[in-house]
């Protein structure tokens, strides 16, 4: 029986068809695999897997008393069917084999640090990720189901995919097009897309989803800066760890990513595509990275603010000064003031933020870190008040 075995793991591939007239011999050969290697987890590969039956699923029922971690990987579509209808998928986990696309020639709607969108066809997209893996990929699909659930108005996926050597999801999208080429193609409504858009942030920063997910967004800002802190003095470092400490908890949706390249409009909603940095916070944690998008990026310029957000650098404003007049709605003049101040210093750690978690092609991390901690002294920690009194106002 072919099989391999590394750092504990036992993988071993079933061919053919698995019933009662092999069942013992393959049990026995199974087996004798497990008890020579003295594996903690077993993995079998069902690629080469053509049926299984009852006698055969007996096996599996029996290694997974034996040993805990095991599960069946790449079954076909006919050979998971049987796992599912006979239940042995609430028992064992079962993967079933992915379908392999190519996005050769396929338009490229949008991309973002982990993944990059394209169109397949008129009715459906897949977003193809950079680096993570199917367990990465999984959760983000689930996170997407339950805020779907919850009323946020998601895009659900359908179908996880290999291109090439990475990895994708499907998602049925019918001749839907991203916000922001849709705000592009269309700037006559762009009052109708701009409500839209703030309808979906504020609905985004109103759900709970403190159920669903653990990750805490204060934690992983904290984290992330706790890794310059020995770049910095105590009293630089202690005036930093201030400004989070002045962030109130929420158990609220924090996005992560929410500009109009990772938000689809299909028969004029707006779904949302793009969860792989969902977590619980302040809406601030939102915020800064909208005000980072369309009030820093455009400073780069037209070319890059196309190529990065997808809309004119006047169109970004425009945007900011469409939320600044709804999400800030109602206060006096002074306190608007401050509001969009504090913003704009949120908007730099942001900036500083993504300098630390993303990788760079022209930079070193060594590099990076120096720039950010120079940003940190001479911009960030100058108005860590301003900052701070702004979060009166964000609700």
């Amino acid at each position: 029986m072919e099989h391999t075995y590394n750092n504990d793991i036992l993988t071993i591939k079933l061919c053919g068809r698995i019933d009662s007239n092999n069942a013992a011999e393959a049990e026995r050969d199974i087996f004798s695999l497990v008890e020579e290697t003295g594996a903690k987890s077993v993995v079998l590969d069902a690629s080469d897997t053509e049926y299984i039956s009852s006698a055969g699923l007996r096996i599996i029922l029996k290694l997974k008393k034996t040993i805990d971690n095991s599960k069946v990987i790449n079954a076909s579509p006919e050979v998971y069917e049987i796992f599912e209808m006979t239940g042995f998928s609430e028992i064992i986990d079962i993967e079933k084999a992915l379908r392999e696309i190519s996005v050769d020639g396929c338009e490229k709607i949008g991309e973002g640090g982990f993944g990059i969108v394209y169109r397949i066809d008129d009715e459906t997209i897949v977003k193809v990720y950079k680096s993570a893996g199917t367990d990465t990929i999984k959760r983000e699909m689930n996170y997407a189901k339950q805020a779907f659930i919850k009323g946020v108005p998601t895009a659900i996926s359908y179908d996880m995919v290999k291109c090439g050597d990475r990895y994708g999801v499907v998602f049925e999208l019918i001749k839907s097009d991203t916000l922001a080429n849709a705000l592009t193609a269309n700037p006559e409504k762009f009052d109708e897309y701009a409500e839209k858009y703030i309808n979906l942030v504020q609905t985004v920063h109103s759900t709970d989803v403190s159920d669903i997910i653990s990750v805490r967004a204060n934690d992983l800002y904290r984290g992330t800066f706790a890794k310059i802190k020995n770049h910095l003095t105590d009293e630089e470092y202690g005036e930093l760890m201030r400004l989070f400490d002045a962030i109130p908890d929420r158990d609220t949706m924090v996005h992560g990513d929410l500009h109009a390249r990772n938000i689809m409009i299909q028969n004029g909603e707006l779904l949302l595509i793009d969860m792989d940095e969902i977590m619980c916070g302040h809406p601030i944690y939102d915020l800064c990275n909208i005000y980072y998008a369309y009030t820093e990026m455009p400073k780069r310029g037209d070319a890059d603010t196309m190529r990065y957000l997808g809309i004119s650098a006047d169109m970004c404003k425009r945007l900011v000064g469409k939320l600044n007049e709804k999400y800030f709605s109602g206060l006096t003049d002074d306190r608007f003031k401050a509001a969009i101040d504090g913003m704009n210093v949120f908007a730099q750690m942001r900036y500083a933020y993504l300098r630390l978690i993303v990788n760079s092609k022209v930079s070193s991390y060594e590099e990076r870190v120096k720039g950010v901690v120079q940003s940190i002294k001479d911009v960030l920690l100058p108005q860590i008040d301003t900052a701070i009194k702004s979060l009166e106002f964000i609700d």
